[in-house]
């Protein structure tokens, strides 16, 4: 299947993020880039936003060691990709996979992403959930693309 310029720089910072490359992730937004995660991060924080203002702000994002994207799903209209997909990254105390379901929402302008929603239970992030846990929910569908190391 052809992809459109968009949805392969979905996948290429999705690939930037696993790897590390928070530089080349930052050279593909807008520079009016803003995430903003659809949830209440706590009482008093709902919609917590993120930038890639600062070196600092994007390599608190990028320096996971272990990451892995698996996308089930990927649909665009015209300047919109989104993105169903399971993160995984492990616990860097105990090792312990986390792994979420999630759908990100990507706007872009001018070839660039410039806003996207992030959209999961933040309860079920903390938890350490297996594939056998989150196959059903996908009808037991492998991935289309694998995004890791």
């Amino acid at each position: 299947m052809e992809q459109s310029e968009n949805v392969k720089k979905v996948i290429e910072i999705l690939y930037d993020e696993v790897l590390g490359r928070s530089k080349e992730a930052k050279s593909k937004t807008h520079s009016d880039y803003r995430m903003t995660w659809v949830y209440s991060k706590s009482s008093d924080q709902l919609f917590p936003t993120a930038t890639m203002e600062g070196v600092e702000e994007v390599e608190n994002v990028y320096r996971i060691k272990g990451r892995v994207y698996e996308i089930i799903n990927i649909t665009e209209s015209e300047n919109v990709v989104m993105v169903e997909v399971i993160e995984s990254y492990p616990d860097p105390e105990t090792q312990e996979v986390y792994r979420t379901p999630l759908i990100l929402v990507l706007e872009f302008e001018d070839g660039k992403i410039k806003r996207g929603r992030h959209y999961c239970d933040p309860n079920i992030s903390y938890l350490h959930l297996t594939k056998e846990q989150t196959g059903p929910v996908y009808d037991g569908r492998n991935p289309i693309i694998v995004i890791k190391e």
